[in-house]
């Protein structure tokens, strides 16, 4: 029994010894050894799914459309300016800017209900030594009016002259003066303002930028 204990000892320490390669390599699968074998491993690389190539450009984005400001057109030439950019402009767009004249000074009598209540004030302008008149539809009523101006001094010495001579219920009303010019705003690609915008001009007309806005 005790020489067969002594056996199963050596036994164990021998297998022992041999798993730890202490009597040479035998595991030629382990993955050192694989890497070892392996011919240029130096030139191996690590792939990473997903990330194959270069990350793909970016569009470039379209340049801004710029703004070009014709100003100062008779309102016909304005129109017709408009009307030759949609027609002609590549896709450039143009918008008209009414130019505002300043007010009307207006002198007149007061609003009559009807046409022959109107008529029969303007009548009796004739024997004051009124009679620069005319009965005008406005509105709702008839307007006897006496004369209309740009300058509210004039329209005031109008009025002082009527009433003096006897028309004291002439007043004067201030006006919004209709638009006879207008600027024309032209949006568009760069090249096409610079190179073609200026072919489309009325004689003697002016360009610049847009104001800011």
């Amino acid at each position: 029994m005790r020489a067969l204990f002594f056996l199963l000892v050596l036994a164990n320490l021998a297998f022992f010894a041999w798993s730890q390669g202490y009597f040479g390599s035998i595991d030629e699968g382990r993955e050192p050894q694989r890497l070892a074998t392996q011919l240029f491993p130096e030139k191996m690389k690590v792939a990473v799914a997903g990330g194959g190539g270069p990350p793909p450009a970016r569009a470039t984005p379209a340049a801004a459309p710029e703004c070009r400001l014709v100003a100062g057109l008779p309102l016909p030439d304005a129109e017709k300016l408009a009307a030759a950019v949609v027609e002609k402009g590549e896709g450039a767009r143009a918008t008209l800017v009414p130019v505002g004249e300043g007010p009307a000074y207006w002198v007149h009598l007061p609003a009559q209900p009807n046409k022959a209540a109107a008529e029969k004030k303007a009548a009796e302008l004739k024997p004051l030594g009124i009679t620069e008149f005319k009965v005008l539809e406005q509105g709702d009523g008839f307007v006897v009016s006496l004369g209309l101006f740009r300058n509210e001094q004039s329209a005031r010495d109008l009025l002082q002259a009527v009433q003096k001579k006897g028309a004291r219920s002439a007043q004067i009303t201030e006006r919004e003066g209709p638009s006879t010019r207008a600027g024309v705003e032209v949006r568009g690609p760069a090249e096409w303002l610079a190179r073609r915008l200026p072919e489309l001009l009325p004689a003697g007309a002016a360009m610049g930028d847009c104001p800011a806005r």
